[in-house]
């Protein structure tokens, strides 16, 4: 075949393919007629009121009285989601296709669809005394259809629904097998057993509050594990008898506005292999659930359902604290995120200083409840009556609104301290380090970088030891010269240049004290030990200061700055303290 024969065939193949498609599509065709055909067009899925399913010998019957679906044999609520999705499902049906008994040759057979006796599901209906029914049989091998067959005939119809997998195959496949509904609402959550009773009560705020034995808040997160717990436990056993008259293991009833909504009653049998608890069920009757801890959750002592954290708001929400002791200042989160101190001065904070207090704080635990429905003579003998250090904590949620959290300590030894938290008439122990990280002067807060200056910034440096002093010119091509115009090796102008640099970026590791009494005790003596760097700055050469004293116990050099008009303690990075040790040795100010 030449190419100008191949190309006239594949012209007409095309013109052949064309005609054909116009033919189909203007052609009536009595499979295609009644594709959109529903098969029961008046059925009103919201007024049927009763199911009965017969698959096999077994029948599953399931009837509604006053709105309310309930399955049989033995009795028991449904779960209305699932036989209103068979109702709707029903009353949507559209035919796809009917096949007539002479096409199953050609298309299957009643096994195929699913329609003999033993895999079928005869499945009847009831509004008022009018009755409807349908037999169903398999899913189709594609797509989301069904095969059906209405009862007296041999033609199977294919519909466009999933209906086989919504028809139940045992009573429980209807059963509402939930212990409680996931939606359920109530505000009251009481439970009790073995000598004590806990009652916890939903705020405006959603979160839950201890009511009895004592009233006070508690630890959400296990609060809302039980209610967790209890909405995913699932029935697996239905007793047609009543419980035993024996005393239950414990009782949980949950409420709203007073009104009891469900209330459950558990017993643990005595058999040690036996995985199941027993439930004695408000609106279920004696039901079994699996045994997945809810019991033992439901048995802890009311302390376990405390509030065991001192502080638990997201740190994100917290717009301002206050600290009450040495002296009184507050610590306020500006616009940009920056906070800001303001006391007898006011100052920018060290974010990182602030995160760091607020972690702490987050991030402790009580370690004891010394003392619950205390009295004003119990905070008197725990130091609360006048506490040594308040400290408060106010913030914004989005969901919640303004809030505000407080601590106060008492009287602490080397282990613990006695605090009160958010005024609650409960006595509780921190553990002692959760006051004594709390900055209790605000100079603590202060930015830990004491200055930034660069080495070409500097004239001229000064050490000064054992009140002697040693004078240092510095010149523009990074070389330094003694006061009379010695210059220094190259290694020495290498190490005081790199001092120098050190100096000029030095932040604080921890700010330690403030005024006389704090440079007496860091061993700082004047003249004994310091340096001045002289500095070009916008507004005139101004001298910069540190003085060195002792050691503290990690072996950081504590050291003295009078940069903020009184004088201040920190400890320096070790990094610019072997510096400068190595410098002066070098320019034979000290023996190595």
């Amino acid at each position: 075949m030449n190419p100008k024969e191949f190309k006239w065939l594949n012209i007409l193949a095309a013109l052949l393919a064309v005609a054909c498609l116009y033919d189909y599509l203007l052609s009536p065709a009595d499979d295609n007629l009644n594709k959109a055909e529903r098969l029961f067009p008046k059925l009103d899925k919201d007024i049927i009121n009763s199911f009965t399913i017969i698959r096999g010998k077994n029948k599953i019957i399931a009837t509604k009285n006053n709105s309310q679906w309930r399955v049989g044999n033995p009795d028991y609520p449904a779960h209305p989601e699932r036989i209103k999705r068979l109702a709707k499902l029903l009353a949507e049906l559209r035919v796809s296709q009917h096949i007539t008994e002479a096409d199953w040759t050609e298309t299957g057979n009643e096994e195929t669809f699913g329609l003999i006796d033993s895999t079928k599901a005869l499945v009847r209906w009831q509004i008022g005394e009018k009755e409807q029914s349908i037999e169903v049989g398999a899913l189709a091998l594609f797509g989301r259809q069904t095969y059906v067959r209405l009862p007296g005939t041999r033609d199977v119809i294919l519909v466009d629904s999933d209906l086989a997998n919504w028809v139940p195959r045992t009573s429980n496949d209807w059963r509402d097998l939930r212990l409680i509904p996931e939606n359920l609402d109530f505000d009251s959550l009481r439970f009790w057993g073995q000598s004590r009773t806990v009652q916890l009560l939903k705020e405006s705020n959603k979160t839950w509050r201890m009511k009895e034995p004592i009233e006070t808040e508690t630890d959400q997160s296990i609060i809302l594990q039980i209610i967790n717990r209890m909405q995913l436990s699932r029935i697996i056993e239905i007793a047609p008898e009543e419980p035993t008259k024996s005393e239950p293991d414990a009782t949980v009833r949950l409420a709203k506005n007073g009104k009891t909504l469900v209330e459950l009653s558990f017993r643990k049998t005595e058999d040690s292999e036996d995985n199941k608890i027993w439930v004695d069920h408000s609106g279920r009757g004696n039901v079994a659930i699996e045994d997945d801890g809810l019991l033992t959750l439901l048995r802890l002592p009311h302390d376990q359902f405390r509030n065991q954290a001192i502080f638990r708001r997201p740190l994100d929400e917290v717009t301002s604290f206050s600290v009450e002791a040495i002296n009184k200042f507050s610590v306020n989160k500006q616009i940009d995120g920056s906070w800001q101190v303001t006391g007898s001065k006011k100052f920018t904070a060290d974010t990182m200083l602030v995160n760091n207090m607020l972690s702490n704080i987050r991030n402790g635990q009580i370690i004891g409840f010394v003392k619950d429905n205390a009295t004003n003579n119990d905070f008197k003998k725990n130091g609360l009556e006048k506490p040594w250090l308040n400290l408060s904590i106010d913030g914004k949620s989005s969901s919640e609104g303004i809030w505000k959290k407080s601590i106060s300590f008492g009287t602490f030894d080397n282990k613990q301290v006695i605090a009160r938290l958010n005024s609650e008439p409960t006595i509780v122990s921190l553990p002692r380090a959760q006051a004594i990280l709390l900055p209790k002067e605000e100079f603590k807060l202060r930015q830990r970088r004491l200055w930034t200056f660069a080495t070409n910034q500097v004239a001229a440096v000064t050490i000064t030891l054992k009140n002697k002093p040693t004078r240092m010119l510095r010149m523009p091509n990074a070389t330094w010269r003694s006061n009379d115009n010695k210059a220094l090796d190259q290694i020495q102008s290498a190490m005081l240049e790199e001092t120098i640099y050190r100096m000029g970026i030095i932040s604080a590791i921890e700010w330690i004290g403030e005024g006389n009494a704090a440079v007496k005790a860091a061993g700082i003596e004047n003249g004994a030990g310091q340096i001045i760097a002289l500095v070009d700055t916008s507004n005139g050469q101004k001298n910069f200061t540190l003085a060195f004293g002792n050691k503290d116990p990690f072996g950081r050099t504590r050291v003295m700055t009078t940069h903020y008009e009184i004088p201040t303690l920190f400890t320096c990075p070790k990094e610019f303290s072997n510096i400068y040790t190595a410098t002066i040795q070098s320019l034979g100010l000290i023996q190595p």
